[in-house]
């Protein structure tokens, strides 16, 4: 037998570790899954428009859009069959079908490109990536946009050069499904300083959410904090983080809005109802999105078109004013119906809800998949302790009912990232929890094969 000690005159090294032994290569993050983190940097951080606004031009937006060349590529030679999600398939077939025939195709191309781009990442990425561990790293960067847009958009409650947060009515929304998201991050991990940066989200998401002073994004932030209440296992420490919360909501409302304008203005969503202001703006809206839908129930008018269809229809009725501030038809013709789920159903029809619908019920039995016992056992023994399969379940699930939420009061869904990325998380970890699972039990049954057969054979040997 070899001896193990260190040669003459060679001190064994720290630890045990002899000087002349091979380290062990630093695991590298192999090109393809880099792309991958790339292309959902580009999607959450956006640096193409930060640098594009602060003076280095558009060729980088131009970048971005040309990167999904590679990733159409990617997909030609990776693609998975359990990467294929037919409710995306049926949303891009929608908008295919209406391209030639809508009244105005930019409206309608405004929306395509974000919906087929964040389908074809989707697929891209269930298909490429393999392990917990690696979708641990999506998991931070999740987390971590919350910090990069919170620090910027509290000090004037929008992100001044963003194409999206520059408005209150998405800054807010965007900042509760942070908390939301790092609620539950900060209760499931075992590492301390993810905790405390999950724990600076929440304080940023309750802040930038009042900052916003968007009606809106405050229901939804009250829905959240009733959700973490309900569905919270450890009430005690629910009650000590909630109360902190709170105290930060009221200190905030305090030194931002002094003499009262934040309760006056939130007072208005019970005092407006549907005869005055916005509420009567949206109920005139809503209605006309009715009437379009009773006239084209099937596939809608056709995405990103409700108000070109809306003018022409009310201008074919001879209506001249239908209330609301709309004096005339021709002042709906740029108007969205601030209610995703009432444009979808004037512009996309049933088939439309459907797909929508699809996407939800999916999303849903993706997170009560994750909570099993069984996948949280696997999880557990492959992700150092980041956050456990349950906790993140539930901090997706409470960060897509913050998007359902305000998508009750604010187009989001073909605008912004939200639904899209926090469905991907949700389906890139049950699809490799499942391989997992599935390759675990063909090598049990592998095994237990060739323990028949060699129990056989040994005993045949031993007859004969």
């Amino acid at each position: 037998m070899a001896s193990t000690r260190p040669p003459m005159g060679r001190p064994a090294g720290v630890g045990g570790y002899e000087p002349g032994a091979r380290l062990a290569p630093v695991e590298k993050t192999p090109r393809l899954l880099m792309f991958v983190y790339i292309m959902w940097v580009f999607v959450w951080y956006d640096p193409d428009w930060y640098l594009a606004a602060h003076g280095v031009g558009t060729i980088v937006v131009q970048f971005y859009a040309f990167l999904f060349i590679p990733v159409c590529i990617l997909l030609m030679k990776h693609l998975r069959r359990d990467a294929v999600f037919w409710p995306y398939l049926l949303m891009i077939g929608i908008f295919l079908v209406w391209m030639p025939f809508v009244i105005n195709r930019g409206y309608h191309l405004n929306l395509f490109p974000k919906v087929l781009q964040y389908s074809l990442l989707t697929a891209l990425t269930v298909s490429v990536l393999k392990t917990p561990k690696q979708v641990v790293t999506l998991l931070k960067l999740f987390l971590f946009q919350f910090i990069w847009f919170g620090f910027q958009g509290i000090p004037g409650a929008e992100v001044a050069w963003h194409q999206n947060l520059g408005n209150t009515d998405s800054f807010g929304p965007f900042m509760t499904i942070g908390l939301a998201y790092a609620y539950y991050l900060a209760m499931g991990t075992k590492i301390k300083k993810y905790r405390n940066l999950a724990m600076l989200v929440c304080l940023l998401g309750v802040a930038g959410t009042i900052m916003s002073f968007a009606r809106g994004a405050i229901i939804g932030l009250c829905v959240v904090f009733a959700a973490l209440a309900v569905r919270s296992e450890k009430k005690f420490v629910f009650l000590g983080v909630g109360g902190l919360l709170a105290m930060v909501a009221l200190v905030s409302i305090m030194i931002i809005f002094p003499g009262g304008e934040f309760w006056n203005e939130m007072a208005s969503i019970t005092d407006e109802g549907v005869s005055s202001g916005t509420g009567e703006q949206r109920w005139v809206l809503w209605k006309t999105a009715w009437d379009l839908f009773l006239e084209y129930p099937i596939l809608g008018v056709g995405p990103g078109n409700f108000g070109p269809n809306a003018a022409e229809l009310l201008t074919e009725r001879g209506v001249t004013d239908m209330g609301g501030g709309f004096n005339t038809p021709a002042m709906m013709y740029g108007i969205t119906l601030h209610n995703d789920y009432v444009q979808t159903m004037a512009e996309q029809g049933v088939v439309g809800l459907f797909a929508l619908a699809a996407v939800f019920i999916h999303f849903f039995k993706c997170v009560r998949f994750l909570r099993t016992e069984a996948v949280q056992k696997l999880w557990a023994s492959q992700t150092e302790g980041f956050i456990d399969s349950n906790n993140l379940a539930l901090g997706l699930e409470a960060a897509m009912l913050a998007v359902m939420v305000s998508s009750v009061f604010y187009p989001q869904f073909y605008i912004n990232h939200w639904m899209w990325s926090i469905m991907m998380l949700a389906f890139v970890t049950t699809a490799i929890c499942r391989r997992e699972m599935a390759a675990a039990t063909h090598t049990q049954t592998s095994n237990s094969i060739r323990g028949l057969h060699r129990d056989r054979f040994g005993k045949n040997r031993h007859t004969s």
